[in-house]
């Protein structure tokens, strides 16, 4: 009798997995599952087992287990996934603020500081003869003037926004009672006002003086409690020896 053929098996294949989406950064990451191995996931993505394991930092006998994330490749970024009907929409770039720049003024006021307390009161007058200036933090001159009588002092126009140091310098015949160096931040638009205060040297001479002439006085008083002090002494001393034994 003819024997009956038997059908034929096809050899096993595979089971063929989806290539994963390539994330928004173009890199294709895939899940390790139960069953997987290197050279079935290197055979359905296409690439070669040393590729794969070079990818991934993976040495001969490391294994994989199910759950591990295994880079395949690069794909480029993802194409967002639109609802039908939605128009795409493009993403603003964010623009960088531009720094602003302007000019603002600096106003300055050297002033006689009658009563010394480095404040500008009431009837107090502006200085004439004196110094003022303004320069950058670099030192760069920025702007000087002699002082006059100018109830307002003196204003400095159209100076760039920025760090700058202003000074002032007093006439010969007087002495600063604040300090003749004062930094300023200037933001556009802005006016700065700023103040010196300085005294005539005779006032301040006429203090020390007055202190001097205190103290030489106290200075004699004191020399002369000590001679009648000295000489009260010396009389004691005197009387003790003539006094009789008897009387004593």
């Amino acid at each position: 009798p003819a024997s009956a053929s038997l059908p034929k098996v096809p050899p096993a294949q595979p089971t063929p997995f989806l290539t994963p989406t390539p994330g928004p950064d173009g890199i294709i990451i895939y899940i390790v599952q139960e069953g997987d191995s290197l050279w079935r996931i290197a055979a359905i993505a296409g690439i070669t087992v040393e590729e794969l394991m070079s990818r991934n930092g993976i040495q001969p006998g490391d294994y994989i287990s199910s759950g591990m994330q295994l880079e395949l490749g690069f794909g480029g970024p993802a194409e967002p996934t639109l609802l039908p009907g939605v128009e795409p929409t493009e993403t603003p770039i964010p623009l960088t603020p531009t720094p602003v720049f302007g000019t603002g003024e600096i106003c300055i006021l050297l002033f006689v500081d009658g009563n010394g307390n480095a404040r500008l009161d009431e009837n107090e007058e502006p200085l004439a003869g004196g110094q003022v200036s303004v320069a950058d933090v670099s030192g760069q001159l920025t702007g000087e003037y002699t002082t006059d009588q100018n109830l307002e002092g003196h204003c400095f126009l159209d100076v760039e926004s920025g760090d700058y140091n202003v000074s002032a310098a007093v006439p010969p015949d007087h002495n600063p009672t604040t300090t003749m160096n004062l930094p300023v931040r200037l933001e556009p638009g802005d006016i700065k006002y700023v103040q010196f205060g300085a005294q005539p040297s005779s006032v301040v001479g006429d203090a020390i003086g007055g202190a001097g002439d205190r103290s030489a006085l106290l200075g004699l008083l004191g020399v002369l409690l000590l001679l009648v002090g000295g000489g009260l002494g010396y009389y004691a001393s005197r009387y003790s020896r003539q006094t009789p034994r008897s009387l004593r």
